[in-house]
Parts: C-alpha cells; sequence; structure tokens
C-alpha cells in the first residue's frame, strides 16, 4: 500500500493536486507563523531532512516523466508517516484541507527506496490525484 497526502492547489509541474511538501512550502511562503506554531512545524520538517532523501535528486529519467512524478509514502515507512501526520494537523490548524490517497499501485516507478516512491502515475490512477 502507497500512500500520498495532497491538497487543493494543483502543482504546476505535475498538473495534479500538491503535495505535502508542497503546502508546507506555500504556507511558509504566504503566511508569518507565530514563533510556536513555526517551531512546531519545523520540527518534522528537520526530521524529514535528516531520514528523507529528495527523490527527484536520484531519479531514473526520461525527464519527461519525471517532471509529472509524484511521491507516494510506503505504508511501512511508520515513522515517516508519523512525522507527516504531525504536518498535516498542522496544516489543518491553518485552515489547509490536506486528503489522503491510499493505492495498492503508484505508476511507472522512477525512483524508490524504504520509505517512498517517485512515480508517474498509471491513467487508471490520475483519477483520484
Amino acid at each position: 500500500m502507497f500512500i500520498r497526502f495532497v491538497c487543493g492547489e494543483i502543482d504546476d509541474d505535475s498538473h495534479f493536486s500538491a503535495g505535502l511538501f508542497c503546502a508546507v512550502e506555500k504556507l511558509l511562503d504566504e503566511v508569518i507563523l507565530p514563533d510556536y506554531e513555526y517551531v512546531a512545524l519545523m520540527e518534522p520538517l528537520r526530521w524529514f531532512g535528516r531520514h528523507l532523501k529528495v527523490p527527484f535528486d536520484y531519479r531514473l529519467e526520461p525527464a519527461s516523466l519525471a517532471e509529472q512524478a509524484l511521491c507516494w509514502f510506503r505504508s511501512t515507512a511508520h515513522e515517516h508517516l508519523t512525522h507527516a501526520w504531525e504536518i498535516v494537523a498542522i496544516l489543518e490548524e491553518r485552515g489547509i484541507f490536506i486528503r489522503t490517497v491510499k493505492s495498492q499501485k503508484t505508476g511507472y516507478v522512477l525512483y524508490q527506496d524504504e520509505a517512498q516512491v517517485l512515480a508517474y502515475p498509471f491513467a487508471d490512477l490520475r483519477r483520484l490525484l
């Protein structure tokens, strides 16, 4: 099982719903958070910085697929998912609704590791995203 967290925004590159980290980036660009909230958000983000590779740095090409590829957590990445849920809670407190998409398949895999998969979605998956 694979899990993807998405918001209501459409990502300019993939043309699918933007993911969790895009939602965080937009929030930080647009809102000055109170110190306590900023610290609460930065804690899981720093954890991800230490424990999650940026898949776009390691992907297998073709570049045309990579531009529209999406990241999914593996359901077995329990610690990663715990930190992702921390971020979701903060975003939703700010009025940014996050939807959880679960799937048994991700699409054409361009990169994968023990925690995540970067994949170009199959046609039948695109309607969910």
